[in-house]
Order: C-alpha cells, then sequence, then structure tokens
C-alpha cells in the first residue's frame, strides 16, 4: 500500500511541477499569432500588429524583445486595444517607453481599456491620455484616424468604454456619424471589451473588428477553452481568437500580453497579434 501512495504523490508532485512551469512560462514567454483577413478593395497587402493588455509587463529589458519582434514583423499599423497600465500599480514610464519605441516603427494608434480609464476617472491622472500622445500614440477616443498605405484608404475606428455606456459619452454619436462615411478601402472598428461587438458594433459597417480585454479565459482548459471572463461568467464565447459577426465582419479578441490580478495564466500563453489583410 505503501507504494501506491508514494507513486501518486510522485504523479501530484510532477503536475504541481507542469503547472508552475506553465505558470512561469506565460509569465516571460509570447507567442505570434497569425491572422489572415481577406478584403475586395485593398490594392496591396497591409499589415496590422495588435497589441493589448501588456499591463506593464516587459519582454526583455524595456520591451528590447517585443521591439526586436515587431520591427522584424515589420508592420504597416501597430493598433492598441488597451490596457498598457494597471490600476493600483503606480507609474508606467516602460509602456511610454513602449510606444516611442514602436512609434519609430509605424503609426501607432488605440485605445483606453477599463485600467487607464480607472487611471484617468478614478485616480485623476488627467496626463495619461496626454503622455501616451507624447509617446506617439494616436489615442482614439470615439474617434477615427485616417491612413494612406499602398494608396488605400484605411480608416480606424476607436471605440471607448463599456457597452452599457454606448449612448452616454458619445460612442454611439461617434459610431453614427463615422457610418455615414464610405471613402475608404478598408474600416477596423477597435476597442476594448469583445462584447462591445456581438451587442452593439457589430450593427455598423467595418471589415475587422478587434479587442482585448478578457486575458484570454485566464485559465485555458484543454479540449474546452477559456474558462471565465467577468463579462460573460464561466465558458464565455468571446475570449481569443477569430468570429464572424453578424456585418460579416472579422473580429479578432487577443489573449493580451499581461496580467492584471493575482490570478495566473494557465495553459494561456500570451499573444501579439499579426494580421494580414490582402
Amino acid at each position: 500500500a505503501m507504494k501506491v501512495v508514494g507513486e501518486i504523490s510522485a504523479i501530484e508532485a510532477s503536475a504541481d511541477g507542469a503547472l508552475f512551469s506553465n505558470i512561469d512560462y506565460n509569465r516571460t514567454h509570447y507567442t505570434a499569432e497569425f491572422y489572415q483577413i481577406s478584403s475586395r478593395k485593398l490594392t496591396h497587402r497591409i499589415r496590422f500588429v495588435f497589441l493589448s493588455d501588456v499591463h506593464l509587463r516587459e519582454y526583455g529589458e524595456d520591451n528590447a524583445d517585443l521591439v526586436a519582434d515587431i520591427r522584424n514583423l515589420a508592420p504597416d499599423l501597430i493598433l492598441l486595444g488597451g490596457d498598457l497600465v494597471t490600476y493600483g500599480v503606480s507609474g508606467y514610464d516602460n509602456m511610454l517607453s513602449l510606444c516611442r519605441q514602436l512609434s519609430e516603427i509605424a503609426p501607432v494608434c488605440g485605445v483606453l481599456g477599463n485600467h487607464e480609464d480607472e487611471l484617468y476617472f478614478l485616480d485623476n491622472d488627467r496626463d495619461l491620455v496626454q503622455r501616451f500622445t507624447d509617446a506617439g500614440v494616436t489615442v482614439l477616443r470615439n474617434e477615427e484616424a485616417v491612413y494612406d498605405l499602398y494608396g488605400n484608404s484605411v480608416s480606424i475606428l476607436g471605440v471607448e468604454g463599456q457597452p452599457q455606456d454606448f449612448d452616454k459619452y458619445g460612442a454611439k454619436e461617434f459610431m453614427d456619424q463615422a457610418e455615414q462615411e464610405t471613402g475608404y478601402d478598408f474600416r477596423v472598428c477597435m476597442t476594448h471589451v469583445p462584447t462591445y461587438f456581438p451587442d452593439i458594433l457589430e450593427n455598423y459597417s467595418f471589415e475587422l473588428g478587434l479587442a482585448g480585454h478578457t486575458h484570454g479565459g485566464i485559465v485555458r482548459l484543454p479540449k474546452i477553452g477559456p474558462l471565465y471572463t467577468a463579462e460573460e461568467g464561466f465558458l464565455p464565447t468571446y475570449a481569443g481568437g477569430t468570429y464572424v459577426l453578424q456585418n460579416d465582419a472579422a473580429l479578432i479578441v487577443s489573449r493580451g500580453l499581461g496580467d492584471s490580478s493575482q490570478w495566473p495564466r494557465i495553459n494561456n500563453v500570451p499573444e501579439l497579434s499579426v494580421i494580414d489583410v490582402d
């Protein structure tokens, strides 16, 4: 009988060891996920790199490894899905440094996540938007940025906040106005919280939706998928991967590059999203 107990505890120990090494790996590594989107109107392939939920993390000193990878990927545009900062942790100079480095590679634009909003509105860090702007980011707060890429007009819509606030702070007004425009060849709609798309945003016109926020569901179970998100509860739908929206747009939800809580990522390696549109 002793021998059996010994075997079981050895199995438990190796499972624990595997779990810890998985958690540790997910704190120090990420993977580039490649997505392919087709467009009827573009005359040239366009590559977006999408970063979300970095939460102050560094890959290499001052994010040297991450920046080198993004430089090698040669994006035409770099898009930020919010939550570079972590509410409750003071200082985000390393994220401003990351943005400065990225803006030397390609134009950078992005939306604020709930952690930026919390710093801005609750901690009264009213310089936050200006600091990211000074670091080279076009911060889209219910705003549009238009880029000319290879003679194609690429429209990026940035929607701020939570779906329940859609008609409170100008998001609805902004989207209704953007809907009147047709002078673009490709349109991206970006917001932090992915459930914004099936709830509301898929009623508008664009070809690609981008979101983050869910950290891939924190824990991903083999064969089952993501475990939990605040918006959807257990076994959520929108916690990482590609979806087709009602307007036929592709929605890509990034698993994100960092952590904001004490809950470790398990079986859920962080993600840098690389999106090729042609």
